[in-house]
């Protein structure tokens, strides 16, 4: 009867230790032997016993996290739809900020979660050349619901301005996590988020400059 637990057990100490060797040294340069040593294994095979390669590894850390942050996404945006604020800019950059952002509470096991993602984030055209992860876009899924309500409101913007305003929130919202993360400064992780989030939507409804109008027309005035 106590098999299935322990087997449970050993996959999720194999998936925090990989999700924290991932966020400090880098999705390739951790060994297998190291993710086995760290979660305490004796078994040298247990990686691949459980998740058949590094890469169904890295697969099963993400889906470890996603499989909590996807689910708040959407239950932040029903919210928002039931409130008629679908429309309102900074309520979804909060949809999308806050579901990362609940990863920044204390854990016993400590907090790598999302410097592991933006790790991930940083190798994904690795992933995709290998087609290590099939559907990394899934990974995202949620936030490009989002993003599909914040694209809505910026139609005032040149489309392909919108477009790379949308890509780089992708980007700062896991970077700037990930920071906070890093700091470990817990008695400021709500201020901090607070002046993420106050950024972000700075940067989407920012003017658009002449430089950058010129640059998009391909250096012609």
């Amino acid at each position: 009867m106590k098999a299935a637990p322990d087997i449970a057990a050993r996959r999720l100490s194999l998936i925090l230790a990989a999700e924290r060797l991932f966020a400090d040294q880098g999705l390739e340069a951790v060994s297998l032997s190291q993710v086995n040593q760290a979660a305490g294994h004796r078994n040298a095979s247990a990686v691949h016993y459980h998740f058949g390669s590094r890469d169904g590894l890295v697969e099963a850390v993400f889906d470890h996290r996603m499989g909590l942050i996807n689910p708040r996404r959407l239950a932040i945006m029903d919210r928002l739809a039931e409130e008629g604020r679908l429309t309102e800019l900074r309520p979804l950059v909060c949809a999308w900020v806050q579901p990362f952002a609940e990863e920044l509470k204390p854990r016993d096991e400590g907090n790598y979660s999302l410097r592991f993602l933006e790790r991930l984030l940083r190798d994904e055209p690795l992933f995709i050349r290998r087609n290590a992860i099939k559907d990394l876009g899934a990974f995202w899924v949620t936030g490009w619901k989002v993003a599909e309500a914040l694209e809505a409101l910026l139609t005032y913007l040149p489309p392909q301005i919108a477009r790379m305003r949308l890509k780089l929130l992708r980007l700062q919202v896991i970077s700037g996590l990930a920071a906070i993360e890093a700091r470990g400064d817990h008695e400021m992780t709500d201020f901090q988020i607070e002046a993420l989030i106050d950024c972000l939507v700075g940067g989407l409804t920012a003017p658009v400059s002449h430089q950058a109008m010129q640059a998009l027309r391909g250096g012609t005035d």
